[in-house]
């Protein structure tokens, strides 16, 4: 009987495997259940009936990577290779492939904050939960975009990492715009969030994305209207980082939208021990140069046509 179970399971392997058959073509010619092909098929890769080897394949491009540095002087650099696709599907590889690298840089750290962005929530969604905590604590950068704070805001990846690595989540409890400049110097009167600028004086690693005023999410998300976007195009604004936009030296553009942002500032990132962009695609790339330039952004993560994009930005 174990040698019928085993014929029938090498036959089910082969004729998937090699044949190029599809499970419900084995299991119709096997005169059994489509679930038991899949059981058999996995059972085989259990037992070693079926090896499955894959050619060595570096998904990073370390040429890449080496010539960032020394080009603009960083820390360090991940470059994901290009896989095709769309920009969704760039921004899931570069999470994907970036987050184990990631993960290693927050453990060595103790104190990490973290802005929003989609390709940085696609990172965070791909570092894996610790069994054994690190003892860092995670603090969000800017206060929360709307009523409800959605996956890719800074609330929810600093709460998502603060359970992963079974941290302590510091919460910035404000919006990430006040009303006014008078209501906004009101939420950083209150002890809790002072206590929140104390911390970010203390960052070893922030996390942050980089955006373009034409590529806003807060455009996107009805924060930025057109007479404020007008304000900041006239202050030479190139890119944003936390809700502070900047031109192209990294200065903050003045702007009233800069009087009511309740975020960490340039000047703060600028004393962080290390602020790591992580980017995709090519429409960031003088955005982000602006941020090197300005001493602003010491690390990157970006995919390949975004750091090519980078090297050429004038």
């Amino acid at each position: 009987m174990a040698d019928q179970n085993d014929a029938l399971m090498t036959s089910v392997a082969r004729m998937y495997y090699l044949d190029g058959l599809g499970q419900s073509e084995v299991a119709n010619i096997c005169g059994v259940s489509r679930s038991t092909v899949s059981r058999l098929l996995t059972t085989a890769r259990e037992r070693g009936i079926v090896r499955i080897s894959v050619d060595e394949f570096d998904p990073r491009d370390r040429d890449l990577e080496a010539r960032l540095v020394e080009r603009f002087g960083l820390r360090r650099a991940i470059v994901v290779r290009e896989m095709g696709g769309t920009p969704a599907s760039t921004r899931r590889a570069v999470g994907y492939f970036a987050a184990p690298v990631l993960a290693e840089w927050i453990g060595e750290r103790r104190l990490v904050g973290l802005a929003g962005g989609r390709t940085l929530g696609e990172l965070v969604h791909h570092i894996e939960s610790r069994t054994r905590g690190t003892g860092s604590a995670f603090v969000q950068l800017m206060g929360t975009i709307g009523s409800s704070p959605g996956r890719i805001d800074a609330s929810e990846l600093s709460r998502t990492l603060a359970r992963r690595f079974q941290g302590t989540f510091l919460t910035l409890n404000a919006p990430a715009f006040a009303q006014s400049q008078r209501a906004r110097d009101l939420f950083l009167s209150h002890d809790e969030i002072r206590s929140i600028w104390s911390a970010f004086d203390a960052l070893d690693l922030a996390l942050v994305g980089v955006g373009s005023l034409d590529e806003s999410a807060f455009l996107e998300r009805g924060v930025l209207t057109d007479e404020t976007c007008a304000e900041l195009r006239a202050g030479g604004a190139v890119g944003e980082i936390c809700g502070r936009f900047f031109d192209e030296r990294g200065r903050e553009c003045p702007s009233g939208l800069r009087d009511r942002v309740v975020s960490i500032g340039l000047d703060a990132l600028r004393a962080c021990g290390d602020v790591a962009a992580v980017v995709s695609g090519p429409s960031r790339t003088n955005a982000l140069r602006a941020a090197i330039r300005g001493g602003i952004v010491t690390s990157v993560v970006i995919d390949q046509v975004g750091a090519h994009g980078l090297l050429g930005a004038g």
